[in-house]
């Protein structure tokens, strides 16, 4: 730590409808050994969310909305409260673990705008699994402005596992509620890193709770998941060319196209459902060519086992094409044999291939 006074820690929880889980939630940060200011945001439940919060009393502070205005507002009536050096957004259905607002106050230093942590899966009974995202995924570090403006994104996590320099927030907000009104994360991550470096640490800090009521979960609709993923990355380009703007830097004209995970999205739309694909210009065989070009770029010699998908994709017909992306996109769906397959390759070769 570079400073002599010890940061302030806040906790920001979202709540929409997860009663059953916003009890864990909240005891989880409670009973942390350091001091947390703790600020939970009801975003009009329907359920007995807020008989629930209302019951901790003066230990949290409730912000009840008057209509249901999504993350990304959620977000921006917790900002309005929180008062912390560092600022945390911890789903509702997550927990933080024992130790993690200490490992958090003790990575603190005042020129990082973003820390990116590891996240451990959860069952509904608390149980914790793999990390997320796998250890074997590299976190970015420093400053990775010009990447993003270039490519469109870069290696980090999702919503619960990052904290933020309350200094970065207050140049970014508000956050663009009516766009992400889900994904509100797909905001913060787009344009906290122009205005300063991230951090990734190696360090699990709280418990990413997989169950069927998450919000964002579209099922075994591949073609649905896709089109709005698309869109949620397409309104993260929107930001980062606005703040980009505002700073007097650079965006690629072509944002996007050199980006992976978007390209892959792109493909799940035009392969499960053609006809409502929203990028008319693209075809299979084309993004098939974009994303292996990706690869090559992103991992050079060790980008051919992940090709390796994309050329069967370009060879094989269309029922086969969607059982096999199916398979690289839904953990579940997944024989046993390739699961085994990634293991082995993963451990032999030091690479990612899921």
């Amino acid at each position: 730590m570079t400073t002599s006074a010890a940061p302030k820690f806040s906790v920001v929880i979202t709540n929409y409808n997860y009663a059953n889980f916003i009890t864990r939630a909240i005891d989880s940060v409670l009973s942390q050994d350091v001091e947390i200011e703790l600020v939970v945001v009801d975003d009009c439940s329907t359920d007995n969310s807020r008989e629930v919060i209302q019951s901790f009393g003066d230990r949290v502070i409730p912000v009840f909305l008057a209509e249901n205005v999504g993350q990304g507002g959620g977000f921006n009536a917790g900002l309005e409260i929180a008062t912390g050096d560092l600022v945390q957004f911890l789903d509702a259905d997550d927990f933080l673990l024992p130790g993690a607002a200490n490992r958090i106050l003790a990575n603190y230093d005042p020129k990082v705008a973003m820390y990116l942590y590891r996240m451990r899966y959860a069952d509904l009974e608390d149980n914790l699994g793999d990390f997320y995202p796998p250890l074997q995924v590299p976190f970015a570090n420093g400053d990775v402005s010009a990447r993003l403006r270039d490519i469109g994104s870069y290696s980090g996590t999702i919503t619960s596992g990052m904290v933020f320099a309350r200094w970065a927030l207050q140049r970014i907000v508000p956050v663009n509620s009516e766009a992400f009104a889900y994904g509100g994360d797909g905001y913060l991550t787009a344009a906290v890193p122009l205005y300063g470096p991230v951090r990734g640490l190696d360090e699990a800090i709280c418990g990413y709770r997989l169950h069927p009521s998450q919000h964002t979960q579209f099922a075994k609709n591949y073609a649905k998941r896709g089109r709005w993923r698309i869109e949620h990355h397409q309104a993260r380009h929107d930001v980062i060319r606005s703040h980009s703007a505002r700073l007097g830097l650079k965006v690629a004209e072509d944002i996007g196209e050199r980006d992976a995970d978007h390209l892959q999205e792109r493909l799940i739309s035009i392969v499960f459902d053609p006809g409502a694909h929203p990028v008319k210009s693209d075809t299979r065989k084309n993004l098939l060519q974009k994303l292996r070009r990706a690869n090559r770029l992103e991992y050079g010699s060790k980008a051919l086992p992940k090709n390796a998908w994309w050329i069967l994709m370009g060879i094989l017909p269309n029922g086969a094409a969607r059982t096999l992306l199916s398979w690289k996109i839904d953990v579940a769906a997944r024989p046993v044999w390739m699961n085994n397959l990634g293991r082995t390759l993963r451990k032999r070769l030091g690479i990612v291939t899921n």
